[in-house]
């Protein structure tokens, strides 16, 4: 399990066994058929690669184990994606620049090489239709965190859609959205999941 925990330190801070960069350990097991009321204990952390505008490299991500049931719980800082490399936080604003400004993929591409030289089509392009794939995961999500974005109406298309919920994302500021979401539906945005139960 991962909990994803919000942060005003940047990846750098992560690139070493850093204690002061996470919180502290959950006072309580977070797997439901657990859930004792135990400090967790420190486990170790684990290697993970990762790519941002700011920083690419190896971060630590802090471990801790329930000493009841013996399962472990990784603390993931909100700019990482479970399964991803790139940045939660470029994955989206690559996303809403697409979709928000009407820049052609193409042109997309060539102005975010830049600070990404080895983005390609193919990474965007998979964004994309996972976005779109994970378009009933998200809205269920987005409901969750605020009846409010509850869609009345008529149902967009999916181009007009992810334009929609990536504003929706931008007006709540996406640290939030990316530390809500995972916390309330234990996926990422970006999670391979087609339909919710």
């Amino acid at each position: 399990m991962q909990i994803v925990f919000y942060t005003d330190s940047p990846a750098l801070d992560f690139s070493q066994m850093n204690e002061k960069a996470f919180p502290s350990a959950p006072e309580k097991c977070p797997f439901a058929d657990c859930a004792m009321p135990v400090n967790l204990k420190k486990h170790g952390y684990y290697k993970r690669f990762f790519i941002s505008k700011d920083f690419s490299g190896v971060l630590f991500i802090r471990r801790y184990i329930c000493p009841v049931c013996g399962r472990t719980v990784s603390m993931l800082p909100f700019f990482c994606i479970r399964y991803f490399q790139y940045s939660a936080i470029d994955i989206l604003n690559i996303l809403y620049e697409l979709y928000a400004s009407g820049i052609s993929l193409e042109k997309l591409i060539k102005k975010v090489k830049h600070d990404f030289p080895f983005i390609e089509r193919r990474h965007i392009n998979y964004y994309r239709k996972r976005l779109v794939a994970n378009r009933q995961l998200i809205q269920y999500g987005l409901n969750l965190i605020s009846p409010g974005f509850i869609q009345a109406g008529e149902i967009p298309e999916n181009q007009q859609w992810a334009k929609i919920f990536l504003q929706e994302v931008y007006s709540i500021h996406p640290h939030v959205f990316l530390v809500d979401f995972s916390n309330i539906t234990g996926k990422s945005f970006m999670t391979s999941q087609n339909i919710i139960a």
